[in-house]
C-alpha cells in the first residue's frame, strides 16, 4: 500500500519540531485551519493555515492508522515521527486515490500531500500551495 510514498519533514522552525495534539480543525470560506497544542506545554500553540481551498483533507483517530504508523516505524525508525507533527508526503496514496476519483480531474494541477501526525490523529491535506504555519 504505501511501496512507493516517501515521508520528509515540513520545513518549518527548528522550535516548532515537537509533537503535538490536534486541538480544532476549521474549514469555512476563509480556508482550512488547524489548531494545535504541544504535548509539553497545552498553552503553546500553533496554527496552520491554508488560505482559501484545499482539494482534500481527511481527520483520521491515530488508533485506525496503525498501517500507517507501522510502516513510518519499519521504513524510518520510531525517532523518524515520535517527536514531529509536520511532514510532506510524496509519491503519496492520498494523491492518487483523489486523481482516481476525480477521474483525473486532480491531475490538472501541481499538488502537495501535507501530513500532520499529532499524538491523537493524523491530518492529512492535499493543496496546490503551502501552509502558513504560525505560533500563536
Amino acid at each position: 500500500m504505501f511501496l512507493s510514498e516517501k515521508w520528509v519533514y515540513m520545513d518549518i522552525e527548528q522550535e516548532l519540531n515537537v509533537k503535538y495534539y490536534i486541538d480544532s480543525i476549521n474549514d469555512n470560506t476563509e480556508g482550512l485551519s488547524i489548531m494545535l497544542s504541544e504535548v509539553n506545554d497545552e498553552s503553546l500553540r500553533v496554527k496552520v493555515f491554508f488560505e482559501h481551498s484545499v482539494h482534500a483533507y481527511r481527520s483520521t483517530d491515530e488508533s485506525y492508522r496503525s498501517n500507517t504508523i507501522n510502516y513510518l516505524q519499519d521504513s524510518y525508525g520510531l525517532n523518524f515521527y515520535k517527536e514531529r507533527t509536520f511532514f510532506v508526503i510524496t509519491d503519496s496514496e492520498y494523491i492518487r486515490w483523489l486523481s482516481q476519483q476525480s477521474q483525473g480531474i486532480s491531475d490538472l494541477e501541481q499538488v502537495s500531500h501535507y501530513s500532520f501526525l499529532a499524538v491523537n490523529s493524523i491530518v492529512d491535506v492535499i493543496a496546490a500551495y503551502e501552509p502558513k504555519i504560525t505560533r500563536l
